[in-house]
């Protein structure tokens, strides 16, 4: 599976570099470690992660999961004008503000985003379509990936 992670933070993220850091080994982690996940409806994975203080939340409307199956998309402002996106799920992954911003080392950011990513998938209302999508072994996948690379621990609780 491929994954797509988008960002969307505020600026009060620019002073401290680790932020950053460990959001850019979060989609590392995340895209090499899905290659290997395999699904009959679900081939890419476009994540928007959304940290914005509470004075700019105003400005940013978090959108509802979307699923295309097969569809060309008219994209204007890019240099590319249509994109087929083939069995591709969207989604805005919002991480909690005052948790993320208040850390103080990038291997805490990584847990939080790992955790909240995790916490995340398990409560995300998944389009119909992806009705019979493997969604609990998607899960273990991704928890298991986290595990391997260290960011969380077997002890780490999240119900599955």
């Amino acid at each position: 599976m491929k994954i797509i992670l988008g960002i969307v933070i505020s600026r009060e993220f620019s002073s401290f570099s680790f932020h950053s850091d460990a959001i850019n080994v979060f989609k590392s982690v995340l895209s090499n470690g899905l290659l290997g996940f395999k699904s009959d409806l679900m081939e890419t994975l476009s994540v928007t992660l959304v940290c914005l203080s509470p004075q700019f939340t105003t400005f940013y409307k978090v959108l509802r999961p979307q699923y295309y199956e097969d569809k060309t998309v008219k994209t204007g402002s890019s240099v590319i004008p249509e994109e087929r996106m083939y069995k591709c799920l969207l989604v805005d992954f919002v991480v909690d503000f005052e948790t993320y911003f208040k850390t103080s080392n990038k291997e805490e950011c990584l847990r939080i985003l790992a955790l909240s990513f995790m916490d995340f998938l398990k409560t995300l209302k998944y389009p119909g379509k992806l009705k019979k999508f493997e969604k609990e072994i998607f899960l273990q996948t991704v928890r298991d990936i986290f595990i391997e690379n260290s960011i969380i621990s077997v002890h780490d609780s999240i119900n599955l």
